[in-house]
């Protein structure tokens, strides 16, 4: 196992931190359930409000701190203090599932009209699969807090935040390139004590907000964040974003054309980096997981990482927005020995293999229906993968929809 050569790895403190982690990995179904229950009820109550009867939970985390700008701490309205009605609909949310995740519906009316009565500011619940859970903070402002709240803690992307925290749980350095507010950041955070995960995130309020959650989840000796973009070169890019939502997801250093025509467009020039100039900078470490998500700007992100990539061989989950991604990332990919991939289909909690040619191992063609991550190994990881997928009961020879022949 790779990572941390923190002093307190010896000492009283990391062996609180691991028996804490034991005790936090041990939480599961109705139990992991209540636990979210009373915490929201004890963050309500903390702001204001009173708790249901007999409700007893471990202290709920912090609020974090004022963010501070260039000229001192940026102001927010204090949130609205809670009713009795907000306490019971927050309590009794009815998309939360148990476990693996229903598929979401966060712009549905019946949910935008209980959001709007009911607002909700405070820690959310996050997790992968049977993991540590992990901590996010919501002010009604960010679209994967707002998925764990209203649907449950594993409802956001959860075969494929699932299959990366196992994955993370044996690596010795995480990569998180298009970070946002840092959900996959933090289950390879909270997978192991022992690995170490750096996360690239360019909008530097989203890179904030991906701060406060690590401290938040008390995972800041392990869990590091850079406000600074990925690319092919060093330098300064311009930013394509939407500047009508404070945690808008989606910007990209490409000119996508619906997006530029959105409300709220907006371009930013920022700074950027290179995964390569960032290993040699840190001396190199073993890097065995990356994840990518920087929305059509990938190819760049791997010229920029061909040292690492011809030295690391590190298992890539890379977010597709068509076809043509797809095959232009296995083609790129390729060329530094990289040959199996893995549809991933989190509503359905499958992975399918899917050859060079993009097809799948019953011979019909691949179909791109809508945006989702792909899982990309070299041979010599392609074993761990498949294990990991077969342990998460997620192994499957053809997508949903496909009806492989008989005979």
């Amino acid at each position: 196992m790779g990572g941390t050569t923190g002093a307190n790895r010896g000492d009283g403190r990391g062996g609180a931190r691991r028996r804490l982690l034991r005790w936090a990995d041990a939480l599961a179904g109705d139990e992991l359930r209540r636990l979210v229950d009373a915490r929201v009820a004890r963050a309500l109550e903390e702001r204001g409000g009173s708790a249901p009867p007999g409700a007893r939970a471990p202290s709920a985390p912090t609020a974090p701190t004022v963010p501070t700008g260039p000229t001192g701490p940026t102001a927010r309205p204090a949130p609205p203090r809670p009713t009795r009605a907000a306490i019971d609909a927050h309590a009794a949310r009815p998309w939360l599932a148990d476990g693996r995740s229903v598929p979401t519906r966060v712009q549905s009316p019946e949910l935008r009209a209980l959001r709007r009565a009911h607002p909700y500011t405070g820690p959310v619940l996050v997790q992968a699969g049977g993991s540590r859970p992990a901590w996010m903070w919501f002010d009604d402002d960010d679209l994967v807090a707002a998925v764990s709240f209203w649907f449950g803690p594993n409802a956001y992307e959860s075969l494929s935040t699932a299959v990366f925290s196992v994955l993370a749980s044996r690596a010795g350095h995480v990569l998180d390139v298009g970070a946002h507010t840092g959900i996959f950041a933090l289950v390879a955070g909270a997978s192991s004590p022992d690995v170490v995960v750096h996360a690239f995130e360019v909008l530097d309020r989203i890179a904030r907000r991906a701060t406060t959650n690590v401290q938040l989840s008390g995972l800041a000796d392990r869990v590091h964040v850079h406000a600074v973009g990925v690319s092919a070169e060093p330098g300064t890019l311009t930013l394509h974003h939407n500047a009508s939502a404070r945690l808008a997801t989606g910007s990209s250093f490409e000119a996508i054309a619906e997006r530029r025509a959105a409300r709220g467009a907006a371009t930013t020039d920022v700074e950027v980096t290179t995964l390569d100039a960032w290993w040699e900078g840190e001396g190199r470490p073993r890097v065995d997981l990356v994840k990518l998500d920087v929305e059509r700007h990938e190819r760049h992100v791997l010229a920029g990482a061909r040292g690492l990539l011809d030295a690391e061989q590190p298992v890539l989950l890379a977010e597709v927005l068509s076809r043509e991604d797809f095959a232009m990332l296995y083609d790129v990919l390729g060329e530094r020995g990289y040959s199996r991939a893995w549809a991933v289909d989190d509503d359905a909690v499958r992975a399918v293999p899917v050859r060079p040619d993009l097809t799948y191992p019953s011979g019909a063609g691949y179909t791109y229906t809508r945006y989702h991550n792909v899982l990309f190994a070299p041979e010599r990881r392609a074993a761990d993968v498949a294990a990991a997928l077969e342990g998460l009961g997620a192994a499957a020879d053809a997508p949903a929809t496909e009806q492989v022949p008989s005979g």
